[in-house]
């Protein structure tokens, strides 16, 4: 604490447990004023103090001072936060009880809106009294900070009706007055339509004519508006019948709000689909202050549909332009059009192509080249394709830093140096620009041995910017010499001396073109640049302007006289004597040395940066853009992606190199350089752009040109030596966004600050208008270029050009068209070098594990549903028919069939596609070609192994291995475990078979009971079949079995791509992920990328910004909401999926698919994830999903603190069954726990809202279990369906549709074919019922037709999602066993639960026990909707921990030497010691700290303990006041003896 501060407190005996609040807080200062008998206290802190500690401060501060009268506290707040102020509002109550005298009224008056305070009264009286108080109030809250003035408005505590109610009821009274008409007293009836205009939507015909809606401004009784809808929102009372539907409408000129109030329910049905966004209306009703929107509202009484025609932008010209230079919204931050816009509006002007060209990237390729496909399918024969040029604009870096130019041996402290610097009329060397100061001195070992200074004459007015940066004027250059002599007398002044200049790029191409133009021969001399020697030297600093490096090498600097030759040239010189200092620590005594600062790998640091555009020829181009792309992206990424010249060179094959944007090379050095040098420059490039002089318009704002003549003179200039040089040269519009009303949008995104890239360059602040940088038509173009006068030059370079490369241009495929089936992988041994045999493989771990468990002959169902699995049925199907060819013994021939099936199957993949292939040359009627022959195979061979997805499955069993092998065990997710192979693989523990009985010891199995009748038909889960000994070894057989097709999972015929989802501990799923590295590669794996882009909430805070950065102080949130639209899903970052990895087959290349990048620009990220959005390739590669789950990592830390084996928890446990339906075995009662069942902390079955669902459904049965998970999960399927067929008793819970599989089992087991009932099941599941009518009355044709009863199919009309049954039965399996320890060994469920599933807890209160737990949570409970987060999570870890210590278990006290880390630990069978990090505030790597500190040697007092441990004072005195220190001196003690 700050000395001063706790002297205060000292001073005034303020608490001393409560200094911890004034930790940061520093007083300022103490001022008192003698003749107002008043003191004033200022403290400083980053946060608010809280109110308790406001309170005794002030309370007791009078005791310094006992004469002052007056004390008052100001408090200077850096983390202002208006939300906090309310905290502070009952103190001010009291502070004013004389004034209001009855305080409970005013308890809620004061209320945040828009950030601001205001004080609410509920009538005139109260308004008053607050009134009186109001300076005192303002003056309180001024002391915090908040300066705004505090409003007082009465508001009628009514509930919302009453104001629809007064909406509905207002006549239309000065209607009437108007047209002095007498109105009969019959009913109003508007908001029925009127039968005589179809057009009518809500009342009657409008003939009146509209007003522009921005001339709105005040209540008016009769207002007619014609505008578009753009947005609706609906708001139905839950106390009344009203309705309100508000309409978003704008006529462009503003927007507003527009509310329709409605009553009956079909007209507010009839309403919802009538008004819809982009209906144009015509609207006639009352304008009115709104008390809820806090604004003028619009309040309609007459909607009448009309008709309007968008003003439309044709491009009429008879020859067209290509554009070759676009922005999508993928341009982060700076393009506000969608590529499909773009490319729309170029088909529909007659262009023959368009280039997409977005910066840093090519994220919008997949969208552009589905579009274009999609778009070019459907053109009839002879119709020429459209063509989409695909690009990116990058900063090119130069590979050469020019920290020195020609270096002389000599050393560098012993020379003499010239500092110079010029002054100019402007920035164009190579133009009409000249020198008007030159300012230099001679510097020899630190001291200033010469001066030069010379102002000259230019011959014209000097710009005021210029006046107004270097304050020299034309009255002080009357008179003086011209450039040409005074440069003479400089370069003899200068001799052939080494020269030093800041940013002598600069200075030195003025001097180098005053060569040129007086012909005084060869600049020759050694240059260096401090610029760049600072970027280089000092490169851990951001700023490297003559201002900051004269700061940091202290050198003395008057920043008024800045700007001036001699001044700066001196300022320089200084400084480059103390670099060279620096430099010789370095070693570096000459010039030639200085090149070793900067290492090839630092290079793109340093170089100068310039835009470069770069086109597709052909796929060659598009690999080697990928590839640059790459390298930007993640090799030369620094702050922003950059990427080598020298590397454009190396990969430039099927690339056309462009010159870019106004950032260009050629475009800024054109200003500077001669012809033969601009030239030489231009060879690099295969075409050089230029843009209308609008889109450099705000180089003119900035001063870097004098006016719009100077601007067209280096355009003119770039176009002649272009030309010259025999390259193309081209119009380009830059196109950032589509309309010209559409820059608006722009204007709002280049407002913001660019994630990880500072601010937009438009941004600045001597920019007041950005250019119009939108899509052009071609007259729009011409006439642009009007200024080069010449009508055949402007052709060639808006027309001809353009179209000209186009022309050499292909039509590339971006993505590979797979058919949706991804390229599989091949799977590498754990050694790295060898591949597997992935059907070899497969097949063996199949038959391996299936023969342990249902032995060697395996039963004829399991048979089948293996070959089915692996082939599909056409195994079986052929081996039938050829037995039946052979005329085998027709009742031995199942027998047989099921013997060749077992072996053909496992010979191996070549057995089966030579039985398949000999059956289909014996069933043509003619000869097959190989071709053919293949292509018919390939037909008939489905499932896992003929689909080609066994190397799928194999990833997935050696993923799930690698984790088991680590002690971790993997729950599966999704529709995987509907998959016997997965199974037998051991891939998901799920068993998709029908219920059964099997036998460990001699292999039986038993599926159906003794009547013959399937188990599966009574038994929807064989952990619910009854106990059973094995007949032939008296042993209990095992149970198992959910029943569930395969179909489900890879399709009928192997036409769904398997996804096999896999839940790993989040403690192993790091590990998991780099063994993908292993199995692939490192160069084959990459996280899957996502791309995040500009929100709805997010556009709407850069609008309000965006407004009260220009003054706009009045917007109607309507028309803020409507420039919103215009800005979201702008490209804002870049992310990974959490457990998402891209596999690319070693045997292609990552290009083929995707570039890749690091995550949100982070170099230090740990992988590289697919630039383009995952979902973008992913029926091209394959992507695993590796994902982190909380229950794996709580049944390891089960399986390590028990140490008992978690597998043999028994999954038909009776006590464990029970806790759903009743808390007797925990031993306690449900008002003991405040749960009325015994599932709190039971994964899927332990929120508010699934206890609920298990309380509504007390399941008695696993498959009941089951069903519940997949209700809590889906969609409609539990409320407002079977939710009801409960409560009606129409069908028992059991029966209900839980899962998506229940409706094929059910329609399969009522003898619906499995087909049709996986066709009714996938339409169900995604929701379609409501969606496609007609198709689903054909299934509800066919269940009728199977007498599937009425209510099975209504409730499945019903769903808009399904769960898949292996998803809920893997998740529902792992809760059971988490619900067997915390029945039978409690202590380590609490344990592990608290250390893997609790986010917020009070260990304080646990520690305490049972009482003091319960009285928490009613507190908490009894904050209501003012409970915080964090309470609210801290009352839900209570619960558990309440019931835990209702059940004997104990919570034991933080131990300094007992306590882990992060980790609850159970010391016996009754009690457990919290971690260090369950202390509020005491963070993980604080308590890694603690543990690691007290390993390598007792802790010797507090004061070590927060030394070594790192822990803040605060975090000590927690600890303390805890009792977790009680033994612990405070500091430590040397002792003599």
């Amino acid at each position: 604490m700050e000395e001063k501060m706790k002297l205060l407190l000292d001073k005034i005996n303020f608490s001393s447990e409560n200094y911890y609040h004034f930790e940061k807080a520093t007083l300022v200062k103490i001022i008192i004023t003698k003749s107002k008998n008043a003191c004033t206290v200022v403290l400083e802190n980053n946060d608010y103090f809280d109110l308790g500690s406001v309170e005794e401060l002030e309370a007791k501060l009078p005791t310094i001072d006992k004469t002052i009268e007056n004390y008052k506290v100001i408090y200077k707040i850096k983390n202002k936060n208006v939300s906090y102020l309310l905290n502070y509002y009952p103190y001010l109550l009291k502070l004013l009880k004389n004034d209001l005298m009855v305080l409970e009224i005013y308890k809620e008056s004061l209320k945040i809106e828009d950030d601001k305070l205001i004080l609410i009264a509920t009538n005139n009286i109260e308004r008053e009294k607050l009134l009186k108080c109001k300076n005192k109030i303002t003056d309180f809250y001024k002391r915090f900070g908040y300066d705004d003035d505090i409003n007082i408005e009465i508001r009628k505590d009514n509930d919302i009706s009453n104001e629809i109610k007064h909406d509905l009821e207002t006549d239309i009274k000065v209607d009437s007055i108007k047209k002095e008409e007498k109105i009969e007293t019959k009913p109003k009836t508007y908001n029925k339509r009127a039968e005589k205009d179809p057009n009518s939507i809500l009342g009657r015909s409008i003939k009146d004519n509209p007003i522009r809606i921005k001339t709105l401004i005040g209540e008016d009784n009769n207002v007619v508006v014609e505008a578009n809808i753009f947005g609706v929102d609906y708001f139905e009372s839950s106390k009344t019948d009203f309705k309100i539907i508000t309409l978003k409408i704008t006529d462009y000129s503003d927007s507003i709000y527009c509310k329709v109030f409605v009553r009956d329910d079909d007209e507010y049905k009839r309403l919802q689909k009538e008004l819809k966004s982009g209906t144009w209306v015509k609207i006639r009703g009352y304008t009115k202050n709104d008390t809820f929107a806090k604004e003028l509202v619009l309040n309609a009484r007459d909607i009448v549909k009309v008709e309007h025609q968008d003003e439309e932008i044709k491009d009429l010209s008879e020859e067209k332009r290509v554009e070759l230079h676009t922005h999508t919204k993928m341009s982060q931050m700076d393009g506000v059009t969608s590529e499909e816009a773009l490319i729309k509006q170029a088909i529909k002007w007659g262009h023959k192509a368009i280039a997409i060209t977005d910066h840093n990237g090519t994220q919008a390729f997949p969208h552009v080249f589905n579009f274009i496909t999609s778009y070019n399918k459907k053109l009839k024969e002879g119709e020429e394709p459209f063509k989409v040029i695909y690009g990116a604009e990058l900063t090119l870096i130069d590979d050469t830093v020019n920290i020195v130019t020609r270096p002389n041996n000599k050393n560098m402290l012993e020379q003499t140096y010239v500092v110079f610097d010029f002054e100019t009329t402007g920035f164009n060397a190579g133009g009409a620009d000249s020198i008007i100061e030159i300012g230099a001195v001679k510097i020899h070992d630190g001291v200033i041995v010469e001066k030069y200074d010379e102002l000259i004459n230019p011959g014209r007015k000097l710009p005021q910017k210029i006046i107004d940066v270097t304050n020299i004027t034309d009255e002080m250059l009357e008179g003086k010499d011209n450039e040409e002599n005074a440069v003479k007398r400089f370069i003899e002044w200068f001799g052939d001396l080494p020269m030093v200049a800041h940013n002598a790029k600069f200075d030195v191409s003025f001097l180098e073109m005053a060569y040129k133009k007086y012909n005084l021969g060869t600049f020759t001399n050694p240059v260096i640049d401090t610029l760049e020697l600072s970027r280089t030297l000092d490169n851990n600093y951001a700023r490297h302007s003559l201002s900051a490096l004269v700061k940091r090498y202290n050198v003395p600097w008057d920043e008024n006289a800045h700007h001036r030759g001699d001044y700066d040239a001196e300022g320089t010189a200084l400084v480059f004597h103390k670099m060279m200092e620096k430099l010789d620590n370095r070693n570096i005594e000459n010039m030639n040395q200085l090149d070793e600062l900067v290492s090839k790998d630092e290079i793109h640091k340093y170089g100068r940066s310039y835009h470069v555009n770069l086109l597709v020829r052909n796929k060659t181009g598009l690999k080697n853009l990928f590839k640059i792309v790459s390298l930007s992206n993640t090799t030369y990424l620094y702050k922003t992606p950059r990427i080598l010249r020298s590397e454009i060179e190396k990969h430039r094959e099927g690339l056309l190199v462009g010159s870019g944007c106004y950032e260009s090379e050629i475009f800024t050095q054109a200003r500077s350089k001669s012809d033969d040098e601009l030239s030489n420059l231009i060879r690099f490039y295969d075409y050089v752009e230029v843009q209308p002089l609008e889109c450099y318009n705000h180089l003119i704002q900035s001063g870097d040109f004098a006016n719009e003549a100077e601007l067209a003179a280096n355009i003119q200039k770039i176009i002649r030596v272009t030309e010259e040089a025999g390259k193309y040269i081209v119009a380009t519009g830059d196109v950032h966004h589509l309309t010209r009303g559409d820059k608006i949008y722009r204007e709002i995104i280049v407002n913001q600050k660019v994630p990880g890239g500072g601010r937009h360059p438009l941004a600045r602040k001597n920019i007041k208008e950005i250019p119009s940088n939108h899509f052009r038509t071609t007259d729009e173009m011409l006439n642009d270029f009007k200024f080069l006068n010449d009508e055949e030059l402007i052709h060639k370079i808006v027309i001809d050009n353009p179209n000209e490369i186009a022309k050499l241009v292909d039509i590339v495929e971006v993505i590979i068209d797979t058919g949706g089936i991804p390229f599989s992988p091949r799977v590498k041994s754990d050694d790295g070098k060898s591949y597997l045999d992935c059907p070899r493989v497969v097949t063996d771990l199949v038959y391996t594990k299936a023969s342990s468990w249902y032995g060697d002959n395996l039963p004829h169902y399991i048979e089948e549903r293996i070959a089915t699995e692996l082939y599909g049925d056409i195994v079986l199907k052929t081996i039938k028919e050829k037995l039946e060819k052979e005329n085998f013994e027709e009742e031995k021939q199942e027998e047989e069939s099921f013997k060749r099936l077992h072996q053909v199957i496992l010979d191996g993949f070549d057995s089966v596609k030579e039985l398949i292939r000999n059956s289909i040359r014996e069933n043509s009627t003619e000869e097959l070609s190989s071709e053919d022959l293949d292509k018919e195979l390939n037909k008939s061979l489905g499932g896992i192994i003929g689909g080609g997805f066994d190397p799928i499955y194999l990833i997935a069993q050696r993923l799930v291995k690698h984790s088991n092998d680590e002690g971790y065990l993997v729950g599966s997710r999704g529709s995987v475990g509907s998959s016997f192979v997965a199974t037998m693989m051991g891939i998901t523990e799920v068993n998709p078979l029908p219920a059964h009985y099997r036998c460990e010891k001699c292999k039986l199995s038993i599926f159906d009971d003794d009547n013959g009748t399937s188990l599966g038909a009574t038994y929807s889960s064989g952990f619910d079949l009854p106990d059973k000994e094995c007949p032939n070894c008296h042993i209990p057989m095992i149970k198992d079995g959910q029943d569930m097709p395969f179909a489900t999972f890879l399709g009928f015929n192997a036409d769904k791509v398997p996804d096999i989802d896999l839940n790993f501990s989040d403690l192993n799923q790091a590990s998991a992920h780099a063994y993908t590295k292993v199995l692939f590669g490192e160069d084959n794996v990459y996280r899957a990328g996502t791309i995040g882009t500009v929100a709805d909430k997010t556009a709407f805070g850069f609008v309000k910004g965006y407004c009260e950065e220009h003054g706009i102080e009045d917007m109607r949130t309507a028309e803020v909401e409507r420039l919103a639209m215009g800005c979201t899903g702008v490209k804002r970052t870049t992310g990974q999926h959490p457990g998402g990895i891209v596999v690319i087959p070693d045997y292609m290349d990552v290009f083929d698919f995707t570039p890749f990048q690091f995550p949100a620009d982070d170099i230090n990220a740990e992988w590289r994830t697919t630039h383009f959005d995952y979902h973008a390739i992913d029926q091209c590669v394959l992507k695993l999903d590796i994902l982190g789950h909380s229950d794996p990592t709580q049944l390891r830390l089960i399986q390590l603190q028990s140490k008992t084996d978690i597998m043999k928890v028994p999954l038909d446990d009776k006590d464990t069954m029970s806790i759903f339906t009743s808390t007797k075995a925990l031993g306690v009662t449900t008002d003991q726990i405040m749960c009325n069942t015994g599932t709190l902390g039971i994964p899927e079955f332990g929120t508010a809202f699934t206890i609920k669902l298990v309380e509504d459904t007390k399941p008695t049965t696993f498959a009941e279990l089951i069903k519940i998970s997949g209700l809590s999960h889906g969609t409609d399927v539990w409320l407002g369906n079977a939710q009801e067929l409960i409560q009606n008793n129409i069908v028992p819970f059991k029966d209900t549709i839980g899962c998506r599989d229940d409706i094929m089992v059910y329609l399969m087991y009522h003898n619906v074919k499995p087909i049709k009932a996986f066709k009714i099941m996938e339409f169900v599941r995604k929701g379609k019922a409501s969606k496609e009518p007609d198709t689903w009355k054909e299934h509800v044709k066919t269940m009728q037709e199977a007498n599937i009863p009425e209510w099975f199919i209504n409730s499945c009309a019903k769903i808009k999602y399904m769960f898949p049954k292996a998803h809920a039965a893997a998740y529902v399996i792992s809760a059971f066993r988490i619900a067997w320890y915390k029945v039978h060994m409690p202590v380590y469920f609490y344990a592990s639960w608290y250390t893997s599933k609790a986010t917020d807890v009070d260990v304080e209160a646990m520690i305490k026990g049972y009482d003091k737990i319960k009285e928490r949570i009613l507190d908490i409970q009894a904050k209501g909707y003012e409970a915080t987060n964090k309470e609210n999570g801290q009352a839900e870890s209570l619960k558990v921990a309440l019931e835990a210590t209702a059940r004997g278990i104990k919570f034991l006290n933080v131990d300094l030497y007992k306590s882990e880390a992060t980790v609850w630990v159970a010391v016996n069978d009754t009690e457990i010691y919290p971690p260090f990090n369950s202390i509020d505030g005491l963070g993980n790597t604080v308590a890694e700290n603690l543990v690691r500190e007290r390993d390598k040697k007792p802790f010797l007092s507090i004061e070590d303990v927060q030394t070594r441990g790192k822990v803040s004072k605060t975090l000590v005195e927690k600890m303390v006041e805890m009792g977790v220190l009680k033994d612990l001196p405070e500091s430590n003690q040397l002792s003599l003896f």
